[in-house]
C-alpha cells in the first residue's frame, strides 16, 4: 500500500484514502470497507468455510485482527448473527492490559448485537495470570499462553458443536508457513487450509481473513470506528522468526505486488491436496477427550505437572456451564 494522495476512488470518484497496489485500485473509506467485506465474503464462499446453519465461535482478543474478524462475520451473517455467532474472550490476567482488551471486546459485542462469552484463567485453572502459570512451569510466557488458548478455544467450539473462527491474516499465515517449512514440520504445513475439517476431539476451524493483510485489517477497523487495543502484549517476544519473515515478505510485496496472495494460494492448494495423507491418524487425550498428539494432550500434561491435576475435565465443565447460561447448549 502506498499513499492514495491525488488518486480517486474507483467506485465513486471521490478523493481516495487507500491505494492497493496489488489490485491497482484506490478507494474512499466507504468503498474500501465494502471492498474488504466483499473479498472476505468471496473467500469464505470459495473455500466453503461456513456451511448453511453452522454456528461459529469467534475468538476475539481485542486486537485489530480479531475485532475486524468479528465485525466482518456479523456483517456477512446479517440477521442470523445473533443466533449463529458467539464471541469468545479469554482473560489471561495480564495486569492493565487484559482489562483494556476486555473493555474493547465487551463494547464490540454490544455494538454488533452478538453474545459474548468471557472466561478467565483463574476460573478455568485457579491461577490468576498467565505469567504466574508460566513462572511455575518454568517456560516462556508465550509458549504457555499458546498452549492454554488453543486448548480453551477448541474446547468451547467442541462443547458448543460449532466452527471455530480465528483472526489469522495473510501475513500471519505466510509467516507460520515459512517457519514450518524451515523446521520441516510437515504436519503443521498440511493444516494451512482456510477450513480445517473436524476430527475426533477437535472442532472445524476457519480463517476468514487468510487473504487479507494486517494493514488492511487495521484500516478496516479504523474506518469503521471499531473498538480495539492497538498496543501489543507486554510479553510478546521481539525479533521473532515470524516478525523477520513478515518484514522480508513485505519488502518482496513492495517490489512485486501480488506475490503474497499468490504464494498463499499455491500453499493452500497443495495443503488441500496432500493434507489428508500427511497429518496422520488423529488421537484424543485419555484424560479430557480432546484432540492430542499423544495419549495425553499438552494442556493436561502442563497442568498436571504444574498444578498437580490435569485441568482439561475442569475446563470442559466450566465451558459447558457458561455456554448453558448463554443459551448455547
Amino acid at each position: 500500500m502506498r499513499s492514495a494522495a491525488a488518486r480517486r476512488c474507483r467506485v465513486c470518484g471521490a478523493e481516495a484514502q487507500v491505494y492497493l497496489r496489488y489490485a491497482r485500485a484506490a478507494f474512499c473509506a466507504k468503498h474500501f470497507v465494502e471492498y474488504i467485506e466483499g473479498r472476505v465474503r468471496r473467500t469464505m464462499e470459495r473455500y466453503a468455510m461456513l456451511r448453511p446453519g453452522e454456528r461459529v465461535v469467534v475468538a476475539v482478543s481485542g486486537g485489530k485482527d480479531s475485532v475486524t474478524l468479528a465485525a466482518l462475520l456479523a456483517r456477512i451473517l446479517g440477521g442470523e448473527a445473533p443466533e449463529r455467532m458467539l464471541m469468545l474472550y479469554m482473560d489471561l490476567g495480564i495486569k492493565g492490559y487484559s482489562d483494556k482488551l476486555r473493555e474493547a471486546v465487551e463494547r464490540l459485542s454490544g455494538e454488533l448485537g452478538v453474545k459474548l462469552m468471557v472466561v478467565s484463567l483463574e476460573e478455568l485453572v485457579g491461577v490468576a495470570s498467565i505469567y504466574e502459570l508460566a513462572r511455575r512451569a518454568r517456560r516462556a510466557t508465550c509458549s504457555v499462553c499458546g498452549t492454554v488458548k488453543r486448548y480453551v478455544m477448541n474446547a468451547v467450539a467442541v462443547e458448543a458443536g460449532a466452527v471455530l473462527a480465528t483472526g489469522h491474516t495473510l501475513d500471519d499465515a505466510l509467516a507460520y508457513i515459512v517457519k514450518d517449512f524451515m523446521y520441516q514440520d510437515q504436519e503443521r504445513l498440511s493444516k494451512w487450509v482456510p477450513r480445517t475439517p473436524a476430527a475426533p476431539g477437535a472442532a472445524p476451524r476457519i480463517r476468514p481473513l487468510i487473504e487479507v493483510s494486517e494493514r488492511e485489517t487495521l484500516l478496516y477497523a479504523l474506518m469503521r470506528g471499531l473498538p480495539f487495543v492497538h498496543e501489543e502484549c507486554p510479553h510478546r517476544p521481539r525479533d521473532s522468526v515470524e516478525d523477520a519473515t513478515k518484514d522480508y515478505l513485505n519488502r518482496v510485496e513492495e517490489a512485486h505486488p501480488g506475490t503474497k496472495i499468490s504464494f498463499l494460494r499455491r500453499v493452500v492448494s497443495r495443503a488441500a491436496a496432500t493434507g489428508a495423507d500427511e497429518g496422520g491418524t488423529p488421537r484424543t487425550c485419555t484424560i479430557c477427550g480432546l484432540v492430542s498428539r499423544g495419549d495425553v494432550c499438552s494442556f493436561c500434561r502442563l497442568t498436571q505437572r504444574v498444578l498437580g491435576e490435569p485441568m482439561g475435565p475442569r475446563v470442559r465443565r466450566v465451558v459447558r456451564e457458561k455456554l448453558a447460561s448463554l443459551g448455547w447448549l
